[in-house]
């Protein structure tokens, strides 16, 4: 009876813990989106790279990195920490402008 309870608890604590990882992965995605169409950055790629286990209010952290490129010919890696579902923090490289404007000849 013990062991019931203690299998129906652990089976919760792991689909709580899937759901929040899956929840976070979906909101880090339109976040990275957002961001990039907010820059006028093509968004190429988007994968999550690590995540930490807390206890307290920030109960996951993790990181995601993303391609992405401003002139269509060079691609660059940036990040996207998340704590739980709040305070994103982006770090983004130094990447080359696209000047829309036709030279003067």
């Amino acid at each position: 009876m013990i062991w019931d309870l203690l299998f129906i608890l652990v089976m919760v604590l792991v689909g709580t813990t899937i759901w929040k990882l899956r929840q976070q992965s979906e909101l880090a995605k339109k976040m990275i989106e957002q961001h990039c169409n907010k820059l006028e950055l093509q968004l190429l790629s988007f994968a999550r790279s690590r995540f930490n286990y807390k206890l307290g209010s920030d109960f996951l952290q993790a990181s995601f990195v993303f391609e992405f490129s401003s002139d269509g010919d060079n691609n660059y890696q940036g990040t996207l920490t998340l704590n739980g579902l709040v305070k994103p923090r982006f770090q983004l490289p130094a990447y080359r402008l696209v000047d829309d404007e036709t030279p003067f000849f």
